[in-house]
């Protein structure tokens, strides 16, 4: 470790203790600014799990919370997260709790004209030419 930016802070004359004490302080903020960091890789890995379980789950935080899997379990050796884990943990809840399923959203097609009911085909009579005669 460099005392480069301790020594630079304190009197030529400094004891051992206050170099000390620097250094700890140093060492403290420099552990405070890894712990933040962490914290923000790791919900950055949870809404990338999110979003792939946002895909199967209605809500996708249930993986965690009623899976009762933490996010170390769905990371790869290297810290990424694991596709393959993510699948499985995914397929396993539903296979125990399949009403947790996402559910189709909206009120699907409700005659409002276009969608699937709207295409060329002749399916037979219809109103504009039951009016023409």
């Amino acid at each position: 470790m460099s005392d480069e930016n301790t020594t630079e802070q304190l009197p030529d004359d400094a004891t051992p203790a206050e170099i000390g004490t620097a250094d700890t302080r140093a060492l403290e903020e420099a552990n405070s600014r890894l712990d933040a960091a962490q914290k923000r890789i790791d919900a950055m890995l949870l809404r990338e799990i999110d979003h792939q379980a946002s895909a199967r789950l209605d809500v996708p935080s249930d993986l965690f919370d009623l899976g009762k899997h933490q996010l170390s379990d769905l990371l790869t050796d290297e810290g990424d997260v694991d596709t393959e884990k993510v699948t499985s943990a995914i397929e396993t809840l539903l296979n125990e709790r399949p009403n947790l399923a996402s559910r189709p959203g909206g009120w699907g097609h409700v005659g409002a004209g276009g969608g699937a009911f709207d295409d060329d085909e002749d399916d037979g009579p219809d109103w504009s030419a039951a009016l023409r005669g």
